[in-house]
């Protein structure tokens, strides 16, 4: 093969790129990529070292762009980095909103451990990853090629060719391969494991935007804030609201903090701020704000008793500006870019489409049986393939997330759980985080190492029964708990040490 011929060549020619320490052993047959034609529907539009980099505390490693072609109508750009100081194992990395993630910073931590490392765009190449254009062939027509990258094929595609390339350029198959992603990047995760229980040892999916009710929750929500004059908030009666939930409910778990830990156990009812003689504006809420508000925290469930659009946990009130209330930029709110496009874009393929006119209670159906929904919905709850093999699956969620509903991820948990033998019960676990909003923000600890966690299941068979979390602007630090136990405070001691709380029960 080229690549082989041609390594003395370039070692003699590599020095005006990095040191030559740097380059010893794995990097010396890098640029030879870009020259291989190997690799089927794939062509390497650049591969190059990248030295090492002491603010990112990363190593040399070799960077690998390439564009892979499963179809006709793919366009799935992709990119792979191998440090020289592997550490065995493969990390690939999801995306967001209607794209996947090409960004160093998405895997720098996994480079810092010696991962290597693989992400693609979902086949979506806008910079905007609200933009949901990509979906669309012509008005009326879905675009079935993106929709399939977008929903499966581009992550699996992308996951096979790394794992080729790893033998290639190591010698050697990875010792074990896993996913993280949050979002759509959790949603790819529960597809890979479903559709194609051999591509990873473990999956990390946090917040997945899995099933229907994601895209008709964002509907139902903008629907009933924005469907009536007068029935929007104003920016300030978050904060009203938020304060007037959390002097109801904030000691329902032992402790007094701004958070809620489980936000189903509070039953607060909005009509306490309804305007008296003498209060108007931000003061208070109208009797139709005060509908509004009683409506997303209901949510809406069929005639058959399932949900059509998830109820809002109380809590999580300052998301709403942005998400349902609206700002200049998005005067309908973010739910209108992010998960309403589904519906018209990916759906119907209607650019124009008003959402206003859809019918939530029989959107879920809609969604279901369309093409979109074959191609891109993961909620299969038979994983027993991957789990025979072993596979680990690792899913957390914000209980205070205004997007994808905690409640559906609870519901696909014990679903999965439901569906497996004995032996495989015990191959997925989900972690609750009280007070954290969609993947990050919101009042409770927002950081925390799922990949260690995952690790040290997959490699040393330790299931997680607790995970750190920690916050970056506030001194906080609580365990996340194996669901169904959420933290609960022992009642003495500071509130910010994780020793001073339990796994437990609460409710909800």
């Amino acid at each position: 093969m080229l690549r082989h011929a041609a390594r003395i060549a370039r070692l003699l020619v590599a020095t005006s790129l990095v040191s030559s320490q740097a380059l010893a052993g794995d990097l010396v047959n890098c640029q030879d990529f870009e020259a291989d034609g190997s690799f089927p529907n794939t062509k390497v539009n650049s591969a190059k070292v990248i030295p090492p980099n002491d603010e990112r505390k990363t190593g040399a490693y070799c960077e690998i762009e390439a564009t892979i072609k499963p179809s006709r109508g793919s366009n799935i750009n992709v990119v792979y980095r191998f440090p020289q100081n592997w550490n065995g194992k493969l990390y690939a990395q999801g995306g967001g909103g209607f794209a996947g993630n090409l960004k160093l910073d998405a895997v720098t931590p996994a480079l810092q451990r010696g991962y290597a490392t693989a992400q693609n765009d979902l086949g979506n190449s806008s910079p905007d990853s609200l933009n949901a254009d990509f979906a669309v062939a012509e008005p009326g027509k879905p675009n079935m090629d993106a929709l399939t990258d977008f929903g499966y094929r581009a992550t699996n595609s992308m996951t096979k060719i790394a794992k080729q390339i790893i033998v290639e350029h190591y010698g050697k198959n990875p010792l074990k391969s896993y996913f993280e992603g949050c979002s759509t990047g959790g949603r790819q995760g529960l597809a890979e494991m479903q559709r194609y229980g051999e591509d990873f040892d473990g999956i990390i999916a946090g917040a997945p935007v899995y099933n229907a009710q994601v895209y008709t929750n964002a509907i139902f929500r903008v629907q009933a804030f924005h469907a009536k004059p007068g029935s929007n908030l104003m920016p300030e009666h978050a904060g009203l609201i938020g304060k007037a939930v959390m002097e109801a409910c904030d000691a329902q778990d032992g402790l007094k903090d701004g958070i809620l830990t489980d936000p189903r156990m509070c039953t607060w009812d909005p009509g306490v701020l309804e305007c008296k003689a003498g209060q108007s504006g931000a003061q208070c809420l109208t009797p139709a704000q005060v509908e509004t508000v009683r409506k997303v925290y209901a949510g809406l469930k069929g005639a058959d008793g399932k949900w059509r659009a998830y109820p809002l946990m109380r809590g999580g009130e300052a998301d709403w500006p942005v998400r349902m209330i609206g700002t200049p930029e998005m005067p309908k709110g973010l739910n209108a870019r992010l998960g309403a496009p589904f519906v018209s874009h990916l759906v119907k393929a209607e650019k124009d489409y008003d959402i206003m006119n859809f019918d939530v209670d029989k959107g879920v159906e809609e969604i279901e049986k369309s093409l979109a929904g074959d191609r891109v919905l993961a909620t299969n709850t038979n994983v027993a393939r991957y789990a025979g093999r072993g596979g680990k699956l690792l899913m957390w969620h914000g209980f205070n997330d205004p997007g994808p509903s905690p409640l559906a991820t609870i519901e696909y948990f014990e679903a999965v759980q439901k569906s497996m033998s004995d032996a495989n019960g015990e191959k997925v676990r989900l972690f609750m985080a009280p007070g954290v909003g969609h993947c990050r923000g919101g009042a409770g600890p927002d950081r925390f190492d799922m990949l260690t966690a995952l690790e040290n299941w997959a490699e040393k068979n330790q299931a997680p029964e607790t995970i750190i979390a920690t916050k970056a602007d506030a001194k906080i630090s609580r365990p996340l708990c194996a669901y169904p136990k959420l933290p609960k405070y022992k009642g003495s001691g500071d509130e910010n040490d994780p020793a001073n709380f339990v796994c437990e029960r609460l409710g909800g």
